[in-house]
């Protein structure tokens, strides 16, 4: 597993729940580059805790996340799966 931080502009979230009924929040933001990427975190702390804050559009976040490698044993490939586990200042 790889921990990681980094700061991106904030533009939206939405809490949603998977098929399997899985609750997770997504968090859309642009990079320093003006790339946009999505994050999404099943952990209900941190559901908690960013569904509760309020963020301002463009405004500055530090999310703390982590890269982990998955195996698709059917399919015979790996991958890297990244998730939220946090948000600092």
């Amino acid at each position: 597993m790889i921990n990681g931080c980094q700061v991106f502009s904030f533009i939206d979230k939405k809490v949603g729940v998977t098929k399997d009924g899985e609750q997770y929040i997504a968090l859309n933001v642009l990079s320093k580059n003006n790339k946009k990427l999505n994050f999404i975190s099943k952990i209900p702390e941190v559901i908690d805790k960013l569904s509760t804050t309020n963020f301002s559009k463009f405004q500055d976040i530090k999310l703390h996340f982590d890269f982990e490698r998955e195996y698709n044993k059917e399919k015979k490939v790996s991958y890297w799966t990244c998730e939220v586990i946090g948000v600092g200042n």
